[in-house]
């Protein structure tokens, strides 16, 4: 239906406020997407005067975020790393102590693997598109190793102890994960320079042991670190495709972590504060 005349702005006052955008065009037609639908029903203009006075809203879930968001994403990301393995290809790790690394089991079964792999920091691409320069450090299973298939995860010694310089990512057994939320993942897909993944990222089923979300990922992600809306650590990033839902035993199109509390819990166990 072809709209109406424009509208006049509602005035705000010479105190000034929230600045406003343009004027609307009112149609009494019905909604044709999707977003116009879900807008329709939490706030359904009635008359002309109220689609003039409400020109901005929240559409569904408050994504609004603030600046810094953006630069402790950044920040953290410094110590997510590409996990090389000789004979057996690449996935993803992140530095949980100054010279150690959290990744997956199946990126690294053993010792003897862990010896001959290495990590690659800083492998990502700056403003221009051009690669950064990245550091290698030799992966040093004496140092610390521990290895657990069921809840596939690793923890491995790192030469050099490159948290001194890129940073770690705090670890904590505490931190709930809400079904709704979104999450995101930092990651090297292919074994591609450094990613992240933070749209379409809505978790949809979490309990004691995993974590199933929508963030996307790709092999090589593998190993990756998985953070709630505060950049807080809540999961190992392991597998994804149709994975089985343990409460409901149905299957659905997802990926899938670890939960970092069972893992905490796990290292308790064995030992490690």
């Amino acid at each position: 239906m072809q709209g109406g005349p424009l509208l006049p702005r509602a005035l705000i006052g010479d105190a000034g406020g929230p600045i406003e955008g343009p004027p609307v065009r009112w149609c009494a037609g019905r909604a044709s997407t999707r977003v116009t639908e879900l807008a329709q029903r939490q706030t359904l203009p009635r008359s002309q005067h109220d689609a003039m006075v409400v020109q901005e809203q929240l559409i569904g879930t408050n994504n609004l975020k603030p600046i810094s968001y953006l630069m402790w994403a950044f920040q953290i990301s410094a110590a997510v790393a590409l996990v090389q393995v000789p004979g057996r290809g690449t996935g993803t790790g992140f530095l949980i102590g100054a010279n150690i690394l959290l990744t997956n089991n199946h990126v690294l079964r053993s010792a003897s693997e862990a010896a001959v792999a290495r990590a690659r920091f800083n492998y990502q691409y700056d403003r221009s598109g051009r690669l950064e320069p990245s550091e290698y450090f030799d992966l040093q299973p004496g140092l610390v190793f521990h290895t657990n298939v069921a809840l596939d995860y690793t923890i491995v010694g790192v030469a050099g102890a490159p948290g001194h310089r890129y940073g770690v990512i705090p670890v904590s057994g505490n931190t709930m994960v809400n079904v709704g939320e979104p999450v995101t993942i930092i990651q090297h897909p292919l074994g591609q320079p450094k990613q992240i993944a933070m749209v379409d990222n809505e978790v949809k089923y979490a309990d004691a042991t995993i974590v199933q979300y929508l963030t996307d990922t790709l092999p090589g992600s593998s190993g990756s670190p998985v953070f709630n809306g505060d950049f807080e650590l809540i999961g190992l990033h392991h597998s994804g495709g149709w994975v089985p839902e343990p409460e409901t035993s149905s299957t659905h199109f997802r990926n899938e972590g670890i939960y970092i509390g069972a893992i905490v819990a796990d290292l308790a166990g064995n030992g490690f504060t």
